[in-house]
């Protein structure tokens, strides 16, 4: 009927699959990886998730991420401030505000599940053969560096996914978002995962000093293959940049997504089953490294390339949903 509020669910498989399936994956009203960060973010609020001592403070912070938007408070009682980003995080926002011109900021998360519909409107409006004809991925579709064993001699790949028919940019997603993915995933000295945050003096979360090292050379390497991406497969058609870029912030958080869902999974949060399982805590670090890098990289990278180079584009944050 005319009185139908078109949503996520009401996407055609053609549709999604020409945005790399982020379209129901991410954004289905029910089953949705959004909606399921949310309901997470409810769910700590209001004490219904069993928190081993080494969970509480990545949940502490997932929990003041997800639920600000529903206008809880906390679960000390404490009302959740405006920006949830800001007072979970330290930013670098001298940085960031040299490129942009956004007084309010959002978070990709934070920007309602209707975000879909500029999504796929982006990925229509590129006119380069190269960024909307669909090639057979041959099952690459996972083929991120985190998803890769490589040494001088050989290459191996696994957990790749199921053979599809994507156009390029949407291809190529889970390999530009592994640069940041692969950080939170790094082993440490007892074969666990390395956390990349330590709490300051205000409980904030700030990045270890590795990490402050590292994530620029990481970025650098980035912009030098979406350089050469863009050069060599879409002959320096630069309106893919804004896409691409799209993509790997989404999935980004799609994937914290993921590493709740695994945590859960593990028994992570369930009384009964979590007491037996050890290091599940590693999956919410996890979580919060790949938000942090989705909003480093719509903050830092987004705003810094295209509002040098595109500045007679629209606003940023209509393609940014």
């Amino acid at each position: 009927s005319s009185d139908h509020e078109v949503t996520a669910a009401d996407v055609s498989s053609l549709a999604n699959m020409f945005v790399g399936k982020a379209i129901h994956k991410n954004f289905h009203p029910i089953n949705g990886r959004f909606v399921m960060l949310w309901d997470f973010g409810k769910d700590l609020a209001s004490k219904k998730i069993h928190l081993k001592p080494k969970e509480v403070v990545p949940a502490k912070h997932l929990e003041n991420l997800f639920c600000k938007r529903f206008g809880y408070r906390n679960s000390d009682g404490e009302r959740i401030p405006k920006n949830s980003l800001e007072s979970t995080f330290v930013l670098n926002d001298e940085e960031h505000s040299k490129f942009s011109n956004n007084d309010d900021p959002h978070p990709i998360f934070d920007t309602g599940l209707d975000q879909w519909k500029s999504l796929l409107e982006l990925a229509l409006s590129m006119d380069h053969p190269s960024a909307t004809n669909r090639i057979w991925t041959c099952g690459l579709n996972d083929g991120g560096l985190h998803n890769l064993f490589l040494n001088e001699e050989n290459l191996w790949m696994f957990d790749l996914g199921e053979p599809s028919l994507e156009p390029v940019p949407a291809f190529l997603t889970k390999f530009l978002m592994s640069f940041f993915h692969a950080l939170g995933m790094e082993d440490d000295e007892k074969g666990d995962w390395v956390v990349r945050f330590e709490q300051d003096e205000n409980g904030k979360l700030r990045l270890t000093d590795t990490t402050k090292e590292l994530l620029p050379k990481v970025i650098s390497s980035f912009n030098i293959t979406v350089d050469r991406l863009i050069n060599e497969l879409f002959d320096g058609y630069e309106k893919v940049r804004v896409l691409l870029v799209r993509y790997v912030v989404t999935q980004l958080i799609s994937d914290s997504a993921f590493c709740i869902e695994k945590w859960r999974t593990k028994g992570g949060g369930d009384e009964s089953r979590s007491d037996h399982q050890y290091y599940l805590e590693k999956w919410l670090w996890r979580a919060l490294w790949d938000i942090y890098a989705s909003e480093e990289l719509r903050r830092r990278y987004l705003t810094r390339m295209m509002f040098k180079r595109q500045l007679e584009n629209r606003h940023l944050d209509s393609f940014l949903g």
